[in-house]
């Protein structure tokens, strides 16, 4: 891909554009989580789509994994800074669709503003 034909927005949304993927996103910017609890956040998220969604993440330097070799073992997801760094444009979002979009759409936690 040559300078003149790099679209950043396309670049994005190759990323972010995937199903589940801002939602994961928006559940790590409150605090790491394990992958049962992403799961349990995201409702009704397959375990192949999460675990594929998480290392996408992790390969495009959006999240860390954290791994602890247990029995059971342990893994934690947390943001990286430029994972972080989606925040406003998540806050947008949310702020969009409580402007436009009526209230039987989807629920979500509020986002401070």
């Amino acid at each position: 891909m040559t300078e003149e034909s790099f679209c950043p927005v396309t670049a994005a949304v190759r990323i972010v554009g995937r199903k589940w993927t801002l939602l994961i996103i928006y559940h790590l910017l409150k605090s790491p989580r394990r992958f049962c609890e992403l799961q349990e956040l995201l409702g009704g998220v397959n375990p192949t789509t999460l675990s594929q969604r998480l290392k996408m993440l992790e390969k495009e330097g959006l999240l860390r994994r954290h791994e602890r070799l247990t029995v059971p073992p342990w893994v934690q997801y947390e943001l990286t800074e430029k994972g972080k760094a989606l925040e406003p444009v998540i806050k947008s979002i949310a702020e969009w669709g409580q402007t436009w979009l009526t209230e039987t759409s989807s629920h979500c936690d509020d986002m401070e503003a």
